[in-house]
């Protein structure tokens, strides 16, 4: 169903792309995929290498572990390089957010992929009486915006402020161009099939 949908949001472009008339409409297309892992602590379930296999050349993947205040700070990074290196190893591509988008005060936002991240609808008052939105608990309460609990802000930071626009680039310039040819390239097919068809019917009946 994912590859469908993005498929589909590809094939609506060509569409109104390929018109003679053509009439301004929205972009649909997906230019990002929140690719959410499980915080189990051992790697890439064979269900996640064969669904980031599917989308990867389709879609922009951003892989996030979810959940991430099951972990200690020692085990996310070593959860983090775990599902790097199988992503290297199985050789699925997810996004790479370019540097030059980013200043200097930003450049450790890039490091911190996949992102571990914290989700919270609750807000609460910090030890300095600001509104934030967090989780509490027994043992102390997590700020999902504070970067020394979770990657939150770094993933909102790099997906709507600083990258968003490269994201479409890389949708519009390797996703969507990739769909294209192939899709151009087995329509010509088909119509030279068809040709090579009827030329033959048309030889039959003469003979």
């Amino acid at each position: 169903p994912i590859v469908d949908y993005v498929e589909k949001q590809f094939d609506d472009f060509l569409q109104e792309e390929t018109k003679v008339v053509r009439v301004e409409s929205p972009d649909t297309r997906i230019h990002a995929c929140l690719y959410f892992l499980a915080p189990t602590g051992h790697g890439l379930k064979p269900l996640d290498i064969r669904c980031m296999k599917k989308i990867h050349k389709k879609v922009n993947i951003v892989p996030v572990i979810g959940k991430a205040d099951t972990f200690t700070k020692a085990e996310t990074e070593m959860f983090k390089a775990t599902i790097s290196n199988q992503l290297k190893k199985h050789e699925i591509d997810v996004y790479d957010f370019p540097a030059c988008e980013l200043d200097d005060r930003n450049m450790w936002m890039r490091s911190e992929v996949p992102f571990a991240v914290v989700g919270s609808n609750t807000v609460m008052e910090d030890e300095e009486g600001r509104s934030v939105r967090g989780r509490e608990y027994p043992w102390g309460t997590v700020n999902i915006e504070d970067q020394d609990h979770c990657d939150f802000v770094a993933l909102r930071t790099l997906l709507l402020a600083t990258h968003m626009q490269d994201l479409r680039e890389v949708t519009h310039e390797h996703h969507y161009q990739h769909f294209r040819e192939e899709k151009l390239t087995k329509m010509v097919e088909t119509w030279e099939e068809r040709g090579q068809t009827g030329q033959a019917q048309t030889r039959y009946i003469r003979g």
